[in-house]
């Protein structure tokens, strides 16, 4: 393509962002100039140093899915923990049910023995 310059990391810059990036460097070695600070224009990330954005993109992209993919992965072991929490619950309700029955029984046989033993005042 005629609107694009080849860059030094080996992929293609579109020439309009090269040359903004050539006009901010220019712009920021004439305010560094203007300081009086020497060294700062060395430590600034040059033209291949600048992350592209559809590789940003791709990167966000790629750890979203993965953050997706092991969401689900937890969902399902949350699903498996609360399967088997579900079968305790069934095995406790078991036991529960005829010890309740046994208690009320219990209980009935407790208040009748009590009353028979106790003996009516006149």
């Amino acid at each position: 393509m005629a609107d694009q310059v080849d860059s030094q990391a080996g992929g293609t810059i579109p020439r309009s962002v090269s040359d903004l990036v050539t006009q901010l460097r220019g712009v920021t070695d004439k305010l560094v100039g203007l300081t009086g600070i020497t060294g700062l224009a060395d430590s600034l990330p040059s033209k291949r140093a600048i992350p592209r954005p559809a590789a940003l993109s791709a990167a966000q992209l790629q750890a979203v899915a993965g953050t997706v993919t092991a969401q689900r992965r937890s969902i399902e072991a949350m699903q498996a923990q609360l399967r088997a929490f579900d079968q305790q619950l069934a095995v406790v309700e078991e036991i529960i049910g005829p010890l309740a029955e046994w208690t009320t029984t219990l209980a009935h046989l407790e208040k009748t023995v009590m009353d028979l033993g106790s003996s009516p005042t006149e």
